[in-house]
């Protein structure tokens, strides 16, 4: 068996804002969140840097409209916390396409 690594130069931008609705201000929130935006989709071949700035500029690729419905839950001790949150990211080309996003990770609160 054989491995190859690829770099495919194939960029995705989302661009999303909403609300978030949480369950009260303790240690332990639920929440959910609802939000609109873009995705926009891009092949590249420059490096990060001077890629990054076309691709914000949208002027490459595909841009299309997007909803992410959500939630999740973030536990604190302190300011220091861990937040987990599942939605769906759906955007519109010709019909609905929908993809799962999942994320984990450390939070600080201010």
């Amino acid at each position: 068996m054989s491995t190859e690594l690829v770099n495919t130069q194939f960029r995705t931008l989302h661009g999303f804002f909403g609300p978030k609705f949480q369950t009260g201000s303790g240690p332990f929130r639920v929440f959910l969140t609802g939000k609109v935006g873009f995705d926009n989709f891009s092949i590249n071949n420059q490096n990060a840097t001077a890629g990054f700035t076309n691709t914000v500029g949208l002027t490459n690729g595909t841009t299309h409209f997007a909803v992410y419905p959500g939630g999740g839950f973030e536990v604190f001790a302190g300011p220091i916390g861990v937040r987990a949150e599942i939605g769906d990211d759906i955007f519109f080309d010709h019909g609905a396409h929908n993809n799962l996003r999942v994320s984990f990770g450390p939070q600080l609160r201010f």
